[in-house]
């Protein structure tokens, strides 16, 4: 893994996340997709073990950045749990094809959006986004998420290993 161009992805993708994402929303809910998630999936199924629970961690707090501002949230724990279980069950099913990956963004995202929403309120926080926009974004990430799983894999040039099946 090449952790300087990761952490400069992490900038871009966390900037895009709260700045730009807005402009390309679908429907009257604002539905967006999850760049950070996205990119999480990405590192858990193209990274060792090791490699992807760091990044989804990171990506967890960059999310919390970018929804809430400079806080530490319900993000980083939704994003370190599912991306650890992927990355560990990544060992057992291959996820390299493009209905593959879709399907795996779909469920992460619906997953991670259900714990945080948990999570938050837990916590006494509140998060305004419904299940309609959860299921919208999980949507959205999963039709977009393969296409920008092209792009990182250009980008990252990660050495992958032929591990899980095949």
């Amino acid at each position: 893994m090449n952790w300087p161009r990761f952490a400069v992805l992490v900038l871009i993708a966390t900037f895009l996340q709260a700045r730009w994402i807005d402009t390309i929303a679908v429907t009257d809910l604002r539905v967006t997709p999850d760049l950070l998630l996205i990119a999480m999936v990405f590192f858990a199924v193209r990274c060792n073990e090791s490699e992807a629970i760091i990044t989804s961690f990171v990506l967890g707090f960059a999310a919390d950045i970018a929804t809430s501002g400079f806080s530490m949230g319900p993000l980083i724990i939704s994003f370190g749990l599912f991306g650890t279980a992927l990355a560990y069950l990544h060992r057992l099913i291959a996820i390299k094809k493009v209905p593959h990956e879709a399907i795996t963004i779909l469920v992460i995202t619906l997953g991670t959006g259900c714990l945080a929403w948990l999570l938050a309120r837990a916590a006494g926080q509140s998060r305004p986004a419904g299940f309609g926009t959860l299921l919208g974004t999980s949507i959205y990430s999963a039709v977009l998420g393969p296409v920008l799983f092209l792009l990182l894999d250009w980008l990252m040039r990660i050495k992958t290993r032929h591990r899980g099946r095949k």
